[in-house]
């Protein structure tokens, strides 16, 4: 081999580990163990306004509820599967070890149950029957529908400082969740929500960040796609959203100025994917156009 020829390939060897190095270096995994959770189970009420209370609702509405006692560690599961399927976190169930403490950026989850309930709702329908001489008799039958409430708040700690660094709720409502035909089946719905709440929150606290490494398909005056520098390595999914940013600095402060935003189109590699632009393309066009330094992060 000639000494050019080795001088190149390694040039391209080495720029090779800097690039995975600079993705490495922007995007750390961040070492987040579930440790505690606690339910504060709320004591009935049983003095006699309480129950009438109860009884009248009932009659008016048609819907009874019910404290789900026993089910935390399914919380706990949907609090971990959440957290595991954010892109930068490595979750351990229960406590961190001296060397996962001392990892850069660890963190720790206290969580608190406060509300876990089904409510039951009774629905009398009426149906026809055919009878076997060809006579349709009306009856009626009650249909029951099951609906999972449930309230849980997030206590994000610094593994090696304890300190509390976010306090996130999530809370799974009466809008959040239709009616189903087992009790089992709307605690496994509220479960999957509380999940993706969860992967939500921990993608948002702790975004991937990307290059723009080609400009794609531009149309008249507006960038239509772009490539950037994450894929399937990072584990990034198909129709998720980026947001891009121009920034300066005011008092010493940087401040940033969203220009456009992006859809992962197609996932071509490891560290290679295509984004349609999806708002903005013109200001983005300009700013490639005029060199300017981009912040390209994950925004959902």
């Amino acid at each position: 081999m000639s000494i050019k020829r080795f001088l190149m390939a390694a040039s391209a060897i080495f720029l090779s580990c800097v690039s995975v190095f600079s993705q490495d270096e922007r995007n750390p995994i961040i070492t987040a163990s579930m440790n505690k959770l606690e339910y504060s189970h709320k004591t009935p009420d049983r003095r006699a306004g309480a129950v009438i209370g109860e009884i009248a609702t009932a009659v008016l509405t048609g819907q009874t509820t019910k404290e789900m006692e026993g089910y935390q560690d399914a919380v706990r599961s949907a609090i971990i599967k959440g957290m595991s399927d954010a892109y930068r976190l490595r979750v351990v169930d229960g406590l961190l070890t001296k060397d996962e403490v001392e990892s850069p950026g660890s963190i720790y989850v206290d969580a608190n149950l406060a509300n876990i309930t089904t409510t039951t709702k009774n629905e009398v329908v009426e149906y026809e029957e055919k009878k076997k001489d060809g006579e349709r008799v009306k009856k009626t039958r009650t249909d029951v529908y099951y609906r999972a409430l449930l309230s849980v708040t997030l206590h994000v700690k610094d593994a090696m400082t304890d300190v509390v660094l976010a306090s996130p709720s999530f809370s799974i409502t009466e809008s959040d969740m239709s009616w189903v035909n087992s009790a089992q089946k709307a605690l496994d719905n509220a479960m999957a929500r509380l999940s993706r709440l969860v992967t939500k929150y921990f993608d948002k606290m702790y975004p991937l960040t990307c290059q723009i490494i080609d400009r794609g398909g531009i149309k008249k005056d507006k960038q239509k796609q772009v490539y950037i520098d994450l894929g399937a390595a990072h584990g990034l999914k198909l129709g998720q959203t980026l947001a891009i940013y121009t920034t300066r600095l005011i008092g010493g402060k940087e401040a940033r100025n969203q220009v456009a935003r992006l859809r992962v189109k197609e996932i071509e590699g490891d560290e290679v994917s295509l984004c349609k632009v999806l708002s903005g393309g013109r200001d983005l066009k300009t700013a490639l156009d005029e060199g300017l330094e981009l912040i390209v992060e994950t925004d959902k």
